[in-house]
């Protein structure tokens, strides 16, 4: 399949995307090269007011008392060496992957301890993991051989915290150039992206499946035809904000294609923005947070009000994530974690002295932010957990 490849990639493992994730981020489209976009307003969305106000973040480096940070460092012996980046946490653990950098993928999935500040090994794979989530006291991951990135058998696993008992809940194929899936979670709920090519057709479903009661569901169904010129949508990525998902997608039509940003709610699609360089994206309620090479976007569409910020250097700007109705969680060129407030109009630096060199991107669970940093570029420099109780 020519046509299908997948958009840009974020950074390296450390910055919080590991390499099995960049390789399936790479453009979109038969040529490579985007449509023109020369004439589409950054914020294009038939759900906004008429008239907008806009708002530029400035940046403060005020501390604030109530977001003192924990800060836990990686120097046990029982912690592997390497490049880290948290994918769930906990009360009592933060959970990352420890990826071996072997020619043959032996990944571990490793827990951290926040009282005793040790590491234990929690499962060890056959293969590579990629994709680790959490709901509860369950983790959620996928497996495959991670030095392929297509035409490769999956499996997605859950392990009980509780137990330690590890059983796999889903399992299928990824061929033609469609990537493995991402799995993102809301609620009680694991999500992901599942492809399927019947003769020059991509089916793209986005699937859900409950933790509680074991059962998976069809959210959205799209169809691509490639046969001539391709005619269709492709679903890139999925994130389900409360009774609400969002889509980013490839549309293509005459001959023309375009990326787009879709909001499903109550059976109807609505188009939230067209654009080309979305890197990651989040909703809350009748908000939603976008990052591109320019900054961080912000839209209230019920206020008619969109708070930017700009980017310093062309780096991405990734991880936009909502802590609460009013604040958005995001990285600027993988060395500082900010907290956008729309209500301050300002984005708040989250460095502290002694900080280190590079910045993981941010995780949200249990009301907690954790991002790791380190001090250096080396892979054997230490690493900082550091962590903000946001309710």
């Amino acid at each position: 399949m020519k046509y299908i490849l997948i958009i840009a990639s974020a950074l390296f493992l450390l910055v919080g995307c590991s390499h099995k994730e960049e390789v399936k981020r790479e453009s979109l489209g038969e040529t490579r090269n985007p449509p023109d976009t020369s004439g589409i307003s950054p914020v294009s969305t038939n759900e906004n007011p008429a008239t907008t106000s806009e708002h530029l973040l400035s940046i403060s480096k005020d501390s604030i008392d109530h977001l003192a940070p924990d800060s836990y460092h990686l120097t046990h012996s029982s912690c592997p060496k390497g490049l880290v980046a948290p994918s769930y946490i906990t009360d009592q653990s933060i959970f990352y992957v420890h990826d071996s950098s072997s020619e043959q993928p032996i990944d571990q999935i490793i827990a951290f301890s926040r009282s005793s500040e040790t590491c234990e090994v929690l499962y060890e794979a056959t293969e590579g993991i990629d994709s680790l989530v959490g709901i509860d006291q369950t983790l959620y991951w996928t497996e495959y051989d991670t030095r392929r990135t297509s035409d490769v058998s999956w499996t997605i696993h859950a392990l009980d915290l509780d137990t330690g008992k590890v059983q796999t809940i889903h399992e299928g194929e990824s061929t033609n150039e469609n990537p493995t899936p991402i799995l993102t979670t809301n609620d009680q709920a694991l999500n992901w992206i599942q492809y399927e090519v019947k003769d020059d057709r991509v089916i793209s479903q986005v699937i859900s499946y409950d933790e509680k009661t074991g059962e998976k569901s069809t959210l959205v169904t799209t169809e691509l035809n490639e046969t001539g010129s391709p005619d269709g949508d492709y679903i890139l990525e999925q994130k389900r904000t409360g009774n609400s998902l969002l889509l980013h997608k490839a549309i293509s039509k005459d001959g023309e294609r375009r990326l787009t940003l879709e909001r499903v709610a109550d059976d109807e699609e609505h188009t939230l923005l067209t654009d080309e360089e979305i890197l990651s994206f989040d909703g809350a309620d009748d908000r939603f947070a976008y990052t591109s090479d320019e900054g961080l976007t912000i839209v209230d569409r019920e206020k008619g009000e969109t708070y930017r910020y700009r980017a310093t250097a062309r780096t991405p700007v990734d991880a936009a994530t909502f802590v609460n109705p009013h604040t958005v969680a995001f990285r600027d060129r993988a060395e500082n974690v900010y907290l956008a407030d729309m209500d301050t109009k300002t984005a708040l630096s989250l460095r502290q002295d002694g900080f280190g060199h590079t910045a993981s991107k941010p995780v949200y669970y249990n009301d907690t932010l954790c991002f790791a940093v380190t001090k250096g570029e080396s892979p054997d420099e230490s690493v900082t957990f550091y962590t903000y109780k946001m309710k």
